[in-house]
């Protein structure tokens, strides 16, 4: 199992339109990915300019899978315009 949070920070003004985007990639994933376990974005309530994602993967391998999908790596390239600095990625380690 892995698991992990993807933090991404908006620039201002361009909240409404990366929510979208996370909105309709989370979508993508959960209908195609059938190893990705938990794939949810959030809004943090008192900073709209950042997000964060809560994904779970049946392994390493579904991981990678994710990463070179045509549907992320669209959406990773839109985010360049968009985001402040590039995704902050942390790995956890369930207790």
């Amino acid at each position: 199992m892995l698991t992990l949070l993807a933090t991404l920070k908006v620039k201002h003004g361009k909240e409404v339109e990366v929510t979208e985007i996370c909105t309709q990639l989370a979508k993508e994933v959960l209908s195609k990915e059938k190893d990705c376990l938990m794939y949810i974005p959030h809004v943090v309530k008192n900073d709209p300019t950042k997000i964060v994602f809560f994904e779970k993967y049946k392994d390493k391998e579904a991981f990678k899978a994710h990463g070179s999908s045509a549907y992320f790596k669209e959406a990773a390239q839109k985010f360049e315009d968009l985001l402040e600095g590039k995704i902050q990625v942390e790995f956890l380690e369930e207790v």
